[in-house]
């Protein structure tokens, strides 16, 4: 729930989700349907459907106990690199690195010396690095503290290098880059009459929740007042709904997966 969602947003879901799926084998078994129902408001619906699918792997393969190390997590659904280390090491207390955006940050500028606010070590390098400067011992409370650092000093941009307890062997401590405001762009995301596709999506789900509709009642519910480009737009929307799971379409009404 937390990947790419504020966590003071998630909490409420969270609570709720333990309610209506205490278990795997519970969540394994509920209709896809009542999973996205739970989900709504989160956004990044495909998320509730590979967890569904997640839940239903772990409790037919794994009598419905989750594994414990990051090469047996990353064959579930859903779940990376970063997920599958984080997981272990913070749920299991695994001797593993994680590598976030925060700390692939801060591991790119105390290693060297950097040109750009959003120059960042590669992939490869980054876990290496991670790997090489993970302590014998208390690996959560490294990683969780790395965590932290990124989140709350050495930030993406404008970083408080006087505050940062390691700015004596940081390559690019008081750098004039960092030191300097900055500019944030702001990436553009796909949107219809200025509001976002993402927004529309979920808007969707909701009003499939307990009903059938086409594009045109669907539209109807959207906008006071719709053309033809509007529909063509929507229609668009709903067909990679039910290319992605998450709709189904008979007779041209479009549903909730069941």
């Amino acid at each position: 729930m937390a990947q790419q969602t504020q966590v003071s947003r998630v909490v409420l879901y969270y609570r709720q989700w333990l309610k209506k799926f205490p278990s795997f084998s519970v969540l394994a078994n509920a209709a896809p349907s009542d999973v996205l129902r739970e989900w709504s408001g989160l956004g990044y619906n495909n998320r509730a459907l590979r967890f569904h699918q997640l839940a239903q792997l772990v409790s037919s393969q794994f009598h419905s106990r989750l594994p414990q190390t990051p090469d047996e997590l990353q064959q579930f659904p859903g779940i990376g690199k970063y997920t599958a280390h984080a997981v272990a090491c913070f749920a299991f207390n695994a001797h593993v690195p994680v590598v976030d955006v925060n700390i692939r940050r801060i591991l790119t500028r105390h290693s060297k010396k950097i040109s750009s606010v959003s120059e960042m070590l590669s992939d490869v390098d980054a876990w290496k690095f991670a790997e090489q400067a993970l302590p014998k011992r208390n690996a959560y409370d490294w990683n969780q503290a790395l965590m932290d650092l990124g989140g709350m000093i050495c930030t993406a941009r404008n970083p408080n290098c006087a505050e940062c307890p390691v700015n004596s062997t940081c390559a690019s401590a008081f750098s004039k880059t960092f030191l300097q405001r900055s500019v944030v762009k702001k990436r553009q995301e796909p949107s219809w009459k200025g509001i976002p596709r993402r927004i529309y999506r979920g808007k969707v789900l909701k009003l499939l929740h307990f009903h059938s509709l086409s594009a045109e009642a669907i539209a109807g519910l959207l906008w006071s007042t719709y053309g033809s480009k509007d529909i063509a737009w929507l229609s668009d929307v709903l067909d990679t709904m039910v290319r992605n799971g998450l709709l189904t379409m008979v007779k041209k009404k479009y549903s909730i997966v069941l």
